[in-house]
């Protein structure tokens, strides 16, 4: 069962990529952090960053969003004025590792486990892995927003600034 849904997942995902949505939401994003104030721009791009990929990471697999992203950010910042690439990929692997354990599907371990926990007699169903993992989600990624505002402005944004 576990094999035949990471087929699944996989085709799945790249159904997604080939559709173009990954790459849309990766031009939104663009678009949105363009359109920030200079003087705000590179926090607006970490908080922006760090949730879309927690929240788009909890239902799709994360790797094919990270790597849509990547690409994204570079060109972000070689092209917008007030940004580093040193918090946004910090912002990007918060949010697509702590995004996975929001949902049941949303990370490969989450999944094995799951198998396995049935294999030996405990189903744990989609809704109930959601009602346990999606608030600790949202809690650990809002702490890690925290931690990367506070080094953002301890940081990041002196070495923007020399």
């Amino acid at each position: 069962d576990t094999l035949l849904f990471f087929a699944a997942l996989f085709v799945f995902v790249e159904a997604l990529g080939e559709l173009g949505l990954l790459r849309a939401i990766a031009t939104t994003l663009s678009h949105v952090i363009q359109k920030a104030p200079v003087e705000t721009r590179q926090f607006d791009a970490i908080c922006l960053i760090l949730w879309v990929s927690a929240l788009f990471s909890s239902f799709v697999d994360n790797i094919p969003f990270t790597a849509t992203m990547v690409p994204v950010m570079v060109q972000l910042v070689n092209q917008v004025e007030g940004l580093t690439i040193q918090p946004l990929a910090w912002a990007l692997v918060f949010g697509a590792c702590f995004g996975g354990n929001g949902t049941l599907i949303g990370a490969s371990a989450n999944i094995v486990m799951a198998s396995k926990a049935e294999s030996e007699g405990h189903l744990i169903t989609f809704r109930q892995f959601f009602i346990v993992s999606f608030p600790g989600m949202l809690i650990s990624v809002t702490i890690a927003m925290l931690y990367l505002i506070i080094v953002n402005a301890a940081i990041w944004q002196h070495s923007l600034a020399m």
